[in-house]
């Protein structure tokens, strides 16, 4: 495989931090995380937002977060959480930078970063994970957890050993294994219709991306030299102009129209709605 590839490299999976999590209210300010970090949601739910998009994270889902990606998180009520911050990479650091970096104040020369796996050609792991293994992940994640709290040496071992599965599955569940990126098929004339039939759905470059069994980045060079903007503006434009219809078609309230086309709340929908065309939805709604 290429020098971009994550096969290459040499991966020394090493736990940061394991724990149990509860919040009454959660609301973290625009942050970035130093490593990488694996949630489980037990009970509760709560809203992600990443990079400019929103998920709504619930009970029972996992969400992988990389190094220097601007997120955050929040939930109006109780939340309990598994978490895990774990390097991936060998550390050339003898002191290792907090593992989460608020961005007011944010200097990236001063503040050391694990690799981000979306430099590498061959894997590509999305925010909310689908996993063909769920119940596996959840049980070897609740051992690493609990053998991390015991903090003696062969338990800390052995939660350092489940933590190097768990970045086994990542990798057996996330990575192409063709020998070149390049010798894929770099078409993605399927990928309108493919968004057409999510609108509603929380659809992510990410998911898109593996489904064409592309990176991130690959994924959306691509994507916009075929289609001449972005996977996400090109997603966005599709929604509104649904929105649209729906506006002038049908007597159904602003929440169900904003639920139909992919929106995570009304106020979400109406603001797009407006930057796009200069005008709110309602006003649409008046004229019809």
């Amino acid at each position: 495989m290429s020098a971009e590839s994550i096969l290459n490299q040499e991966l020394q999976p090493y736990i940061r931090y394991a724990d149990l999590l509860h919040f009454q209210q959660w609301k973290t300010p625009p942050r970035i995380i130093t490593d990488y970090m694996l949630l489980y949601v037990q009970e509760g739910a709560f809203r992600l937002q990443v990079e400019g998009e929103y998920y709504g994270v619930n009970q029972g889902q996992f969400i992988f977060v990389q190094p220097g990606i601007v997120h955050q998180m929040e939930s109006e009520s109780p939340v309990s959480l598994m978490s895990l911050h774990m390097e991936l990479f060998p550390s050339p650091f003898e002191a290792r930078p907090e593992m989460i970096v608020p961005i007011d104040g944010y200097n990236p020369e001063a503040v050391p970063l694990q690799p981000s796996l979306q430099t590498f050609t061959d894997i590509s792991i999305p925010y909310l994970l689908m996993l063909s293994r769920h119940e596996w992940m959840l049980d070897t994640l609740q051992q690493t957890i609990a053998h991390w709290g015991r903090k003696n040496a062969l338990d800390l071992l052995q939660a350092q050993v489940h933590a190097t599965e768990i970045v086994l599955e990542l990798l057996k569940e996330y990575t192409t294994r063709s020998t070149s990126e390049h010798s894929r098929s770099t078409s993605l004339s399927w990928v309108p219709a493919y968004m057409q039939y999510r609108l509603s759905e929380p659809l992510s470059v990410e998911e898109m991306a593996h489904k064409a069994l592309m990176s991130r980045s690959y994924f959306s060079l691509h994507f916009r030299s075929q289609f001449g903007v972005s996977p996400h503006q090109f997603l966005l434009k599709l929604r509104l102009d649904y929105a649209t219809d729906l506006l002038r078609g049908t007597d159904l309230p602003l929440q169900d129209i904003a639920d139909s086309c992919g929106f995570s709340s009304v106020h979400h929908f109406s603001k797009m709605y407006k930057q796009r065309f200069g005008y709110p939805p309602s006003q649409v709604r008046r004229h019809s």
